[in-house]
């Protein structure tokens, strides 16, 4: 009996001192964690200033691929960490919001102006190259939110799911296109880079547009280069007009049936000459008359004000993601997003 006490009392002293090796162990990485996590927030906090300044920098009155900021993804080690920092601006992207305004006068019924029923035909024939039905998704978006209940041809004001509501409000988040009858993910590679292959060098970034990235869940949530998600296409942060100097091949063939492969070839061609600045300068390409000139007007800029900072620090164990939207003001931007990841 002894013997059998004294072994009983051995195995339980064994359990609790390994028992308290593993809790030891798993605070200690806890706390390493929670340092690391500290230390990189403020890495990508001084990041983020950095992004602000490229952009204070920067000539506001055109924006294009020569500029500052459109460097593409720069990757430095700070204060002993690897950091990956990209700005983009936001009018490179389609203006979901713009098609839609913000509110009506009570009883009244969203009719679409001449600008906002382009922009739905432009947004109609991207989502068909994505691999949609674009005039029902783009019907779709519009009554999801819109102001009114009254559904438009082709659309109708319920949800993917009937039991979520319709918003009638523009969007705040991309992640809430899942919502919507008809949207799927696209089914294109992203774009290409303002610069080329400069942004090639996707192994960490992709992560950063995870909130968006897993809104339709039944066409899974890995990111790869090779694949697109919305927030490569569209935005809900905008002036509502499209960056011709930005915009990838892929936006500018949508904005009017005009456009051919050859024509945007043409633009792109002169934008990286140097950033075009007005209409004078879309005259000097021989394939775009009046009309087309004066239709594209309507959807249309030459700068941008909405700009995306991406900050991805690496260091381990707790590597992080930052996302920023900025609204540039050469004295004092104004922050309009701010996610961790």
């Amino acid at each position: 009996m002894v013997i059998i006490l004294v072994l009983g009392m051995l195995i339980v002293a064994v359990t609790l001192s390994t028992t308290f090796s593993l809790d030891t162990n798993a605070l200690d990485l806890l706390n390493r964690r929670a340092r690391s996590k500290e230390a990189n927030y403020q890495v990508a906090r001084s990041a983020f200033e950095l992004g602000l300044v490229l952009l204070r920098a920067d000539d506001s009155d055109v924006d294009g691929a020569e500029d500052i900021w459109a460097s593409g993804p720069q990757e430095m080690t700070w204060e002993g960490r690897l950091l990956r920092l990209e700005v983009e601006d936001e009018e490179r992207r389609f203006p979901i919001n713009a098609l839609v305004p913000e509110s009506l006068p009570p009883g009244a019924v969203f009719e679409p102006s001449e600008e906002q029923d382009a922009l739905a035909k432009a947004l109609t024939r991207l989502l068909d190259a994505q691999g949609l039905a674009g005039q029902s998704a783009t019907a779709a978006l519009v009554d999801f939110t819109d102001p009114d209940t009254v559904p438009t041809v082709g659309g109708g004001e319920i949800s993917q799911d009937p039991a979520i509501p319709v918003k009638n409000a523009r969007l705040d988040s991309l992640a809430e296109l899942a919502y919507i009858r008809g949207w799927i993910k696209p089914q294109g590679p992203p774009p290409q880079p303002l610069l080329g292959g400069l942004a090639s060098q996707l192994d960490s970034g992709d992560a950063v547009e995870a909130a968006d990235a897993s809104s339709f869940d039944n066409q899974g949530q890995l990111e790869t280069v090779n694949q697109s998600d919305w927030s490569d296409w569209l935005s809900v942060h905008s002036s509502g007009k499209i960056n011709i100097n930005t915009a990838p091949k892929e936006i500018l063939l949508a904005l009017d049936e005009e456009m051919t492969d050859a024509l945007v070839g043409e633009i792109i061609a002169k934008r990286q000459e140097g950033s075009l600045s007005g209409e004078e300068d879309l005259r000097q390409i021989a394939a775009i008359d009046e009309d087309l000139l004066f239709r594209l007007g309507r959807l249309i800029r030459y700068n941008s004000e909405y700009f995306r900072v991406r900050i991805r620090v690496s260091s381990r164990p707790a590597p992080i993601n930052v996302e920023a939207v900025v609204l540039r003001d050469k004295r004092e931007p104004k922050l309009v997003r701010w996610e961790v990841h």
